[in-house]
């Protein structure tokens, strides 16, 4: 066995040398590598196309160095233009989206404080208050936090996306100008560059307004929160809207605790599934030991005695034969 080891390390050397990754493009000459990344370009391989190109320009041929880079700044474009749908501009969908949701928390902020000066009105006067507005402005300043709130992350993640496209064609500009700088005749990067400079900014200001529209809701739906609770403490349990409590898990319920009700089947163990272990409580483990003590514990007649004096199944005297006790 000792004189297996060596042999078997031999062996697994091997297998992992077999296995080793193998840089295809460490076989290709800086022209082939030029030549490889201007046809995936081509093609639309826009990461194959990067990879041969980048591949080209760590070669450090001078001559090539100047188109290597013409068409990694057309790459990185493409990356960017591809993040946005196809597109030279971020959705302004998006940010109108977020500025009417904020025009509409307003409103429903203004319509809820209307209504705790009516109710709190007619509580002054002696008056039974008229709740059906009340809860209908409640509903809608519930349903627009509630709007609000869902749409936060997605808005951040449209920001995340197109801070990765700035950077993408923050590196195309950068790709471009070093192209022109080193063929001054290139004047096509040159445009280019500028072209995309242009882009660069309108995204940057959209970009800017969606992240101020962000952190504006933000504040809004601490706005939203404080008059939704104030209307609460002023509408009786049978008024109130449905929605007042949530109807889905992830979703804020607005009542205090003294006043929320427990959810359905909050205190009922839960069901398990199919083909799961069903685990007992104490309190049933407990309940069903006793029933089986009651069960087996019980005196039973001995069967001999079935049928006498025409009683079936209760013949003889209780004593004349005990069962066993467990």
């Amino acid at each position: 066995m000792r004189n297996l080891l060596p042999l078997l390390f031999l062996m697994s050397a091997g297998l992992a040398a077999d296995k080793a990754p193998v840089d295809e493009l460490s076989k290709f000459d800086a022209r082939e590598l030029h030549n490889r990344g201007t046809q995936r370009l081509a093609e639309g391989d826009l990461a194959g196309a990067e990879e041969a190109l980048r591949a080209s320009l760590g070669r450090d041929i001078d001559p090539l160095r100047p188109p290597a880079l013409h068409n990694l700044g057309h790459v990185r474009f493409g990356k960017g233009k591809a993040v946005l749908g196809g597109k030279t501009a971020g959705d302004v969908t998006e940010l109108s989206i977020a500025r009417s949701y904020l025009e509409a928390a307003d409103a429903d902020i203004s319509d809820m404080k209307d209504q705790i000066e009516l109710l709190d009105k007619a509580k002054a006067e002696g008056r039974e208050p008229d709740y059906v507005p009340a809860t209908s402005a409640l509903g809608g300043g519930i349903n627009t936090f509630r709007t609000i709130k869902k749409l936060i992350p997605k808005e951040e993640a449209m920001v995340t996306k197109r801070n990765g496209v700035v950077a993408a064609w923050t590196r195309s500009v950068g790709d471009f100008r070093g192209a022109h700088e080193l063929d001054a005749a290139d004047a096509q990067a040159k445009a280019n560059a500028e072209a995309i400079e242009e882009l660069l900014r309108a995204l940057r200001r959209e970009t800017a307004a969606l992240e101020e529209a962000i952190e504006a809701q933000r504040k809004k739906l601490e706005e939203l929160r404080a008059v939704i609770q104030e209307l609460v403490k002023r509408i009786p349990d049978d008024k109130l809207p449905q929605n007042a409590e949530g109807e889905e898990e992830d979703d804020e319920n607005f009542l205090p605790p003294e006043r929320q009700k427990p959810k359905s089947g909050s205190g009922d163990p839960k069901k398990p599934k199919p083909g799961e272990e069903q685990k007992m409580t104490e309190q049933e483990a407990r309940g069903s030991l006793e029933g089986l003590k009651n069960e087996f514990g019980r005196k039973m007649p001995a069967g001999g005695q079935d049928g006498k004096n025409g009683k079936g199944g209760s013949g003889g005297k209780p004593n004349d034969k005990k069962g066993k006790d467990y």
